[in-house]
């Protein structure tokens, strides 16, 4: 049976979530878009009510001056137009400024214009020439009531005409509206009590304004109808008074909207982006994990297959001579102490794992600690030469002796072990208000690409691109115990080769006194 791998489980569901997480944005991103259009659809179609009503009444309007007009006339009695319409036409026609009756072969029965004679004149000679070919009586109804709405030279003209027909012959009545007039008085009456709730515009065919105030900051929520038979020309607008305020608001929402959405789908990726790093750092560990306990295995065998060698020899007696006698049990010794120093190491390093590790601080002397540390080592590194440099009159600090210990062994394990057999140095120096424990190797130093994983657990560096002996929690741990007392670990490399490797410890303040003068007795004790 396949063994379960959760690992495969989570690139499988990955993507799915992605997928499910570009559908969900979908379609909140849609509901919300729809609910925003039945909002704006709402406002649009309130807004259509009103300007549709508006525009009704501008047209009603001038239907009832046509008629009042056309009702005075008798294409009998031409002469009469001017008794029965012209004192009466401010009040029943205001918009009316001339009436044209004509025949049906285009001869001229009537005209009466309110206006001066030079007035009359040019629009009866824009009629004749512009307005009239635009009129098809061939085509025309019999009392039909039409409208033409047009330009000339920057002039609008609105004409209302109907054909009528008397004992047989038939008329052209025709009837020019001031499109001034309606401007100037009709349409502000029209507009002045719903100025509180809407803006109003009136553009004609090239969008250029006839009446009213620009709507250009209204956006979506302007609302244009073209007037269906009278001023075809016009188009009104309208748009509700905070027209600008929905629109910002509209883009606020949008804006928000995207916003929210990206930021949900950020979070989920970024969720499944630490999933998958946790779900490989998880492997990686692990794999290294798998790898510590073969190179522990390996290194507890290494010491415990000398050790029963040479007590199998001692055994047996055969070795006679009292000086190989004591060579090889000071090889038993020394590999006891390894392999005494990597059970210590691994128990610590389980502590640490479990969060169970202690430390008992107390007051004591750091040059001593160091002193008894590179003693304790320096016998198990007869081919390396150890360094001491220590300055006299080391401040006192608060410290665990036994995790200072530790610490300074593994250091002083990884320079022999990368040092090739050159000399070591250890020193205590001080910087600010740190004591700084540094071991020095004169080896090939530490590549770029690995310093900054030196303290990484399990982690070794290779030497000459081969790997090393080793468990790779020894540098952890001094770090370990480093941060424990408030202290750092760092590496560096040296400027004429090696690599110094230490840590630091921090002065309590009752010692900082007592250092001032360690830096100079430090520099004087290494020159």
């Amino acid at each position: 049976m396949q063994k379960w791998r959760p690992d495969l489980a989570y690139f499988v569901l990955s993507p799915l979530l992605i997928a499910a997480a570009g559908v969900l944005s979908y379609y909140t991103w849609e509901t919300a878009t729809r609910y925003e259009e039945l909002g704006a659809s709402s406002i649009a179609h309130s807004t259509l009510l009103l300007v549709e009503e508006k525009v009704d009444r501008i047209e009603q309007q001038i239907i009832a001056f046509d008629n009042a007009v056309f009702h005075a006339i008798d294409v009998n009695d031409p002469e009469g137009l001017r008794s029965r319409w012209l004192p009466f036409a401010r009040r029943i026609s205001p918009s009316v400024r001339a009436v044209l009756i004509m025949t049906e072969d285009l001869q001229v029965v009537d005209y009466v214009a309110r206006a001066s004679a030079d007035d009359e004149r040019s629009f009866l000679r824009v009629f004749r020439k512009h307005l009239l070919p635009e009129i098809k009586l061939s085509t025309l109804e019999l009392e039909r009531l039409h409208h033409l709405h047009t330009s000339q030279n920057g002039t609008s003209y609105l004409v209302s005409y109907k054909l009528t027909e008397v004992d047989g012959q038939r008329f052209l009545l025709a009837a020019h509206h001031d499109t001034g007039y309606l401007v100037r008085e009709q349409f502000p009456q029209l507009f002045g009590s719903d100025e509180g709730r809407a803006q109003f515009n009136v553009v004609d065919d090239d969008n250029r304004r006839m009446f009213g105030e620009s709507l250009s900051e209204s956006g979506d929520y302007t609302v244009g109808v073209r007037f269906p038979t009278t001023l075809y020309r016009w188009r009104m607008q309208v748009a509700p008074k905070d027209a600008p305020l929905l629109e910002e608001q509209a883009r606020q929402r949008e804006f928000n909207k995207a916003s929210l959405i990206a930021l949900s789908v950020l979070v989920l990726l970024l969720g499944v982006a630490f999933l998958l790093y946790a779900t490989m750092t998880e492997r990686r560990l692990n794999a290294l994990k798998s790898e510590f306990i073969a190179n522990v295995s390996h290194e507890l065998k290494t010491p415990l297959s000398v050790i029963r060698m040479f007590a199998e020899m001692l055994l047996t007696e055969r070795v006679s001579s009292a000086e190989k006698q004591k060579q090889y049990l000071e090889m038993i010794c020394r590999e006891s102490e390894r392999l005494g120093g990597l059970i210590e190491n691994v128990l610590d390093f389980a502590a640490l794992e479990r969060g169970k590790q202690k430390f008992e601080p107390q007051d004591a002397d750091l040059g001593a600690i160091v002193t008894r540390g590179v003693e304790t080592v320096r016998h198990r590194l007869e081919s390396t030469e150890v360094r001491l440099l220590v300055p006299p009159n080391v401040p006192r600090v608060v410290v665990d002796e036994d995790a200072i210990l530790l610490a300074l062994i593994n250091l002083l394990d990884n320079a022999a072990k990368y040092g090739e057999g050159t000399p070591i140095d250890v020193s205590i120096s001080l910087e600010r208000r740190e004591l700084m424990i540094t071991v020095r190797d004169r080896g090939p130093g530490i590549p770029k690409e690995d310093a900054r994983r030196v303290f990484d657990r399990f982690y070794r560096v290779p030497r000459h691109g081969q790997p090393v002996r080793g468990s790779g929690i020894g540098l952890s741990l001094v770090k370990h115990v480093a941060e424990a007392h408030g202290g750092r670990a760092f590496t560096n490399n040296a400027s004429d080769g090696g690599a110094i490797v230490g840590f630091s410890v921090p002065l309590q303040r009752k010692s900082r006194e007592a250092a001032k003068g360690l830096k100079d007795a430090s520099e004087g004790v290494s020159s």
